[in-house]
């Protein structure tokens, strides 16, 4: 059914509220006083009394949709805000990686080089082609959880392994500067559950990468434990943390946990709102705590669901 129009519903409202006033009262003030001065006097009374309260009503009802209009404007405009700046920082996100790929490969295809140098260009093209890559898998995976347009595949495999997988495929990316860490505290034969492997080892990955790119130096730690019949993942870091004027926005696609201005961190905020969208897929949640210039710890449950032997 389709639905009637703000401004429809409220006029037929002020009509019907109107007519049953004017019945109604009427009909009361008779059997008060048959007295035609006296009730001349009290339908004046009365029509102000309406007046004052219907326009009383009007405001509060008014005011209240004005107020809805005006934080849905404000929202739209600062989404408008945060597409302009998603827009400008993704052209720079694939310009980059593509600036290298073009400029090496027409090196190598203009100039004699020696077999080092070969492998040297090749190793930057293969790595600018990964970083694109990498962009462009998360734009597809925003667009596939905003269209709802993904599947939970239930699968039954080893959380062990799956860790010690992301340990290894982890351990070659993390800066020389960083002592990475991994705990594991369920035991093989308990770590056998029941859960979409692919969005868990992609949560992981993206908390981890994040760790990386603002953490300068010190240590990045990935553990688990089981709690209440849920998985309790955490991923901690010594990085720059995150600002308190940052910090209810993190979560929100396009939104990055530092300043705009501030080149020295690639990516496209994207990383933190494809986590949660696909913790929310598996029945979980996500929060985090920080010290800003410290460090950040993030967290996400899920629930545990142990795999028939």
């Amino acid at each position: 059914m389709k639905k009637i129009k703000f401004e429809y519903r409220i006029t037929i409202l002020y009509l019907l509220i109107g007519g049953f006033w004017i019945i109604f009262s009427d009909k009361f003030l008779l059997t008060i006083t048959g007295d035609r001065e006296l009730l001349t006097e009290l339908q004046t009374y009365k029509g102000w009394f309406y007046v004052a309260t219907t326009s009383f009503l009007l405001f509060l009802l008014l005011k209240s949709h004005l107020k809805k209009l005006r934080k849905a404007e404000s929202e739209a405009k600062k989404s408008n805000e945060l597409k302009t700046a998603f827009l400008q920082n993704i052209s720079h996100e694939i310009r980059t990686p593509m600036n290298s790929i073009i400029g090496f490969s027409d090196v190598l295809n203009s100039q004699k080089l020696s077999e080092k140098q070969i492998k040297q260009f090749l190793a930057i093209i293969r790595n600018s082609s990964n970083q694109l890559l990498y962009v462009v898998d998360e734009l597809l995976e925003i667009s596939m959880l905003e269209t709802k347009n993904v599947k939970v595949h239930h699968d039954t495999f080893l959380l062990n392994k799956l860790i010690d997988e992301v340990d290894e495929a982890f351990s070659s990316m993390v800066k020389n500067e960083i002592k990475f860490k991994v705990e594991k505290s369920l035991s093989d034969n308990e770590s056998h559950i029941v859960t979409d492997s692919g969005k868990l080892r992609l949560i992981i990955m993206n908390l981890l990468h994040n760790a990386n790119k603002y953490t300068a130096s010190g240590s990045i730690k990935l553990s688990y434990t089981l709690k209440d019949e849920m998985l309790i993942f955490t991923v901690e870091d010594t990085g720059i943390g995150i600002e308190a004027d940052k910090q209810e926005y993190i979560f929100t696609r396009f939104q990055k946990a530092h300043d705009e201005k501030n080149d020295t961190y690639d990516g496209v905020g994207l990383g933190l709102a494809i986590c949660k969208g696909n913790i929310n897929l598996l029945n979980g949640d996500i929060g985090f705590s920080t010290v800003p210039g410290k460090g950040s710890v993030f967290y996400f449950r899920i629930p545990y669901v142990r795999a028939t032997q």
